[in-house]
């Protein structure tokens, strides 16, 4: 298993933990004389992206500014 994978199978195995578990897990990790000091680091909450952010974009500007216009050519009523 190369070091890549094993990185992406713990993403996807952690982010199926529930809270008491992702704490059970925090406090075994933290309690591992290899992985303590980076637990200790990494103390303040990351803030994870969205993963379907930016997934809308058109290349049309902003189209909550037209919203009204295309919401009546798509139902073909005039506005």
């Amino acid at each position: 298993m190369s070091a890549g994978h094993a990185h992406e199978e713990l993403h996807h195995l952690v982010d199926q933990l529930s809270p008491d578990q992702a704490r059970r897990l925090l406090r075994l990790v933290k309690t591992d004389p290899e992985l303590a000091d980076i637990a200790e680091e990494n103390d303040e909450p990351v803030r994870r992206r969205l993963s379907i952010a930016g997934i809308g974009a058109s290349g049309e500007g902003d189209l909550s500014e037209r919203v009204e216009d295309l919401l009546a050519e798509r139902f073909n009523r005039s506005v």
